[in-house]
């Protein structure tokens, strides 16, 4: 690779994670022809196509597109261990980026990041938030180097560090009748309108809790938020399925509702920082991973 430029490779490095050229002239605070002409001058000096260009899904990396992704991340983290203070603890230097499953992100993704940016402050930090199925995608294109997720549908070859398990409960109307039982059965769930966030694979997990003890709810009502779930169930519109649990027990407009354990077994539902093994992580991803371990030792 003769010719390129750092900024060449920070440039595409931006544009992969981004997945556009005007969203990466925005994060790196530049006009989008001077990303274009990276990109161009890129694809020029290695003779091959970096991208596919799609209206609807924005810039796709190619296979090749992918390999130099993991190598320019290897270059920019070298190139900043040698004109920063050093790669030890607060000289760290660097880019990380994170996606997060929407649910999940905002319980855990707050804390580790104010944490490490404390730490240390000259990492540059990309945070995206997508559905399941965005966040798996972007994992397995490279496009993010961590993702903060459930254990759902993570395609190997994926590397999963846990840093909780999450036992699925009972979301109920405060003044339901379920709600003055200690636990409550899915038998009694399934004879119920059952509230679902419309997204595949959470869809698809709560309803197999359901399908495994061959039941099959009365009716479904799909939302497209979590918080619309939760608004639903308290004014008693149905009940719901959920791991995650804000701290109050309440929808946006203040109702109360009820959070109940399940009567039957059910297995936990892990919260993982997942990073795919077919990458190498660059150096700010392995300090944040670190960093992860020490907040939620196994």
């Amino acid at each position: 690779m003769i010719g390129f430029t750092f900024r060449q490779l920070e440039y595409f490095v931006a544009a992969a994670e981004q997945g556009s050229v005007s969203a990466a002239a925005r994060a790196k605070h530049i006009s989008q022809p001077s990303v274009s002409l990276a990109l161009s001058q890129l694809e020029s000096i290695l003779g091959e196509k970096l991208f596919h260009r799609q209206v609807s899904r924005g810039l796709e990396l190619t296979p090749g597109g992918r390999k130099l992704l993991e190598r320019a991340r290897g270059i920019l983290d070298m190139a900043t261990a040698i004109t920063g203070p050093g790669e030890q603890q607060a000289g760290l230097r660097g880019a990380l980026s994170l996606i997060c499953f929407q649910d999940l992100g905002p319980y855990y993704a707050p804390r580790l990041l104010s944490g490490f940016r404390q730490r240390y402050p000259e990492v540059s930090i990309t945070l995206f938030e997508a559905d399941l199925a965005e966040v798996n995608r972007r994992l397995a294109d490279g496009k993010a180097e961590l993702a903060l997720t459930y254990d759902v549908g993570l395609d190997s070859p994926i590397v999963k560090h846990v840093l909780a398990q999450l036992a699925p409960y009972a979301l109920l109307p405060a003044d339901h009748p379920l709600a003055l039982q200690d636990k409550v059965s899915l038998v009694d769930l399934a004879a119920e309108c059952l509230i679902l966030e419309d997204i595949s694979r959470t869809r698809e997990y709560f309803l197999s809790l359901f399908w495994a003890h061959d039941l099959q709810p009365a009716a479904l009502q799909l939302t497209q938020t979590f918080e619309m779930q939760r608004g639903l169930v308290a004014h008693g519109y149905g009940v719901a399925l959920s791991c995650t649990r804000p701290v109050s027990d309440c929808s946006y407009d203040g109702k109360p509702l009820a959070c109940r354990p399940l009567l039957e077994a059910v297995s936990p539902q892990p919260v993982v920082l997942a990073q795919s093994s077919a990458m190498r992580p660059s150096a700010a991803a392995q300090a944040f991973l670190d960093w992860a371990a020490q907040q939620f030792p196994a």
